[in-house]
């Protein structure tokens, strides 16, 4: 994997925090940002990317959530250490079920069909309607919801009983899937994160843009 870089490593990371961090926000308060939520359902259509930022449209600014989240949760400095349990679990559950899911070429395949079946409604309804999202929502909970650990969201009962906000968790967790398994593919592990969390961490901040900038002069020297 010496073709891939900590930069690589750390932006599929940022991505499975981004998709954690917004099932978070969703099971608890029914809503989220609009840029990170299209662009980690976009995730989900993308093949064949030229680098690894492409898979997020190719601009850091549309990962500034899934920047921050990681940076909070994965800080050592007390001061600014502000760590969610619940987010911590979806990551790690959506780690170890992309490992699964990675040698079950049946489902892959099934969750590829059903994508193209998604994408195909894009077409007819638009992106993002609530018939696309519930397409893709059902190729999470055919094919992934049965696998072990089952991940089990929390938050208020009055969204995770809303049909059409429990839709976008599910598709939100098969995005942190496809975050997940980009991970593996630069060369990314659950070894790797404990003894390179340094690496990861200064790798996140020099992402970070907390002036909202265009600035992308990170990805043009590296």
């Amino acid at each position: 994997m010496s073709e891939y870089s900590q930069q690589d490593k750390t932006l599929a990371l940022v991505g499975i925090y981004q998709c954690a961090q917004m099932v978070y926000e969703l099971a608890t308060t029914g809503r989220t940002d609009d840029l990170s939520y299209a662009t980690s359902i976009n995730t989900l259509f993308v093949e064949n990317p030229q680098q690894t930022i492409d898979v997020y449209g190719g601009d850091i600014q549309n990962l500034q959530m899934g920047v921050n989240t990681l940076l909070s949760q994965m800080s050592t400095d007390q001061a600014v250490q502000n760590r969610n349990i619940e987010i911590t679990r979806y990551v790690l559950n959506l780690m170890v079920l992309a490992k699964k899911i990675k040698d079950d070429g049946e489902a892959l395949n099934r969750i590829f069909n059903t994508l193209e079946t998604a994408k195909a409604q894009t077409e007819q309804f638009g992106e993002f309607h609530e018939n696309v999202i519930a397409t893709m929502a059902r190729a999470y909970a055919e094919n992934i919801s049965p696998m072990s650990p089952r991940i089990m969201v929390n938050g208020q009962h009055g969204h995770l009983q809303n049909n059409r906000v429990a839709n976008k968790i599910r598709t939100l967790l098969l995005a942190g899937i496809r975050s997940a398994l980009l991970w593996y593919q630069v060369g990314g592990s659950r070894w790797g994160l404990l003894w390179a969390r340094k690496k990861y961490l200064q790798s996140a901040q020099a992402m970070h843009r907390p002036d909202n900038s265009d600035d992308d002069s990170y990805f043009k020297k590296h």
